[in-house]
């Protein structure tokens, strides 16, 4: 069976997880290498600043198995910047660039400030010129109706749940399933989340869910991943 539950952190590359998560040795250059031997899927938030060098790519491809996925956020022009911004064109430039990764591309992550209002033609000028599944993050909650939840499903897409305070807890909506565990959660306050994805699971939908950078994160993200999966 294709795998249904894809489960990580937000970034890898952070030289306080050596002995932690790391080995105490292990070179910076192997991170991935190392984080894709026990966890199947990274969300990439430095690609919001810029997109990476081919060089950069074609190691992420050989430093992870085939079934890893890299879910890439999208850069800041596209939500960040002011109206005259070509955001079509640096949208399919971004979608366009990441074609080297193949099938170990996953969903790309695509957050709305607090500041972007309600803006659906926005939303559908982005998610078509992207041409890719996106996980669609909003941070003001005016965006979370029924025109903008068809608008995401209308282009195979999802609207991502994230876990945190002072943002909006959206509903779960989409072609798959996006999560964002912000928090700095219990082993138990972990077991809720654990048995809704896999639920999602069960029900044939696509799910990927991320923990944010923390000391905590990689094993917290184990753990999600074994529970999910009905290990203890």
């Amino acid at each position: 069976m294709p795998e249904k539950l894809y489960v990580g952190t937000s970034g890898f590359s952070y030289p306080e997880w050596r002995g932690i998560f790391y080995p105490e040795d292990l070179p910076a250059g192997r991170f991935l290498e190392a984080y894709a031997q026990r966890l199947n899927a990274v969300e990439v938030n430095n690609t919001f600043q810029r997109f990476p060098a081919e060089a950069a790519l074609a190691k992420w491809l050989h430093d992870t198995p085939n079934d890893f996925r890299l879910c890439l956020k999208a850069q800041r022009a596209l939500t960040y910047s002011g109206a005259a911004f070509p955001k079509d064109i640096v949208a399919r430039d971004f979608g366009t660039r990441m074609l080297p990764l193949g099938d170990r591309a996953g969903p790309v992550l695509l957050q709305f400030p607090p500041t972007q209002k309600r803006n659906p033609e926005l939303l559908a000028l982005l998610l078509a010129n992207l041409g890719r599944r996106v996980a669609v993050e909003f941070r003001d909650p005016g965006w979370l109706d029924a025109e903008v939840y068809e608008v995401v499903a209308r282009h195979a897409c999802a609207v991502v749940v994230t876990d945190q305070e002072d943002w909006p807890l959206a509903d779960a909506a989409g072609a798959f399933r996006y999560y964002r565990l912000r928090r700095e959660y219990s082993e138990e306050e972990l077991r809720p989340w654990a048995e809704r994805l896999a639920s999602d699971v069960a029900s044939g939908l696509e799910v990927f869910a991320f923990l944010r950078h923390s000391e905590k994160a990689p094993r917290r993200a184990l753990q999600l991943r074994a529970f999910a999966a009905g290990k203890s």
